[in-house]
């Protein structure tokens, strides 16, 4: 049986998967969301505004609640030689 812990945050030395928060949308604007090209490739709308970014991350947050409900933000650690 399977038992379902949500969106938990996973961290390696090279990545980091953790759960969206409101801070992201203007990442994902300049990243991935706004992009037709990308959009298309996953079937998903293309947001253009922060207010349309914001819907869709009540959408995420409020979903986290839910045990079964899992969508990760990847982060990708870069190493920094001083």
């Amino acid at each position: 049986m399977l038992t379902h812990c949500g969106t938990q945050t996973v961290s390696t030395a090279r990545l980091v998967l953790r759960a969206f928060t409101y801070t992201d949308d203007e990442d994902m604007l300049t990243y991935w969301i706004s992009d037709p090209a990308i959009q298309f490739m996953y079937s998903e709308p293309v947001y253009t505004t922060k207010e349309e970014v914001k819907g869709l991350l009540d959408k995420y947050i409020g979903s986290y609640e839910r045990p079964d409900y899992y969508r990760w933000l990847l982060l990708k650690r870069i190493r920094v030689f001083v």
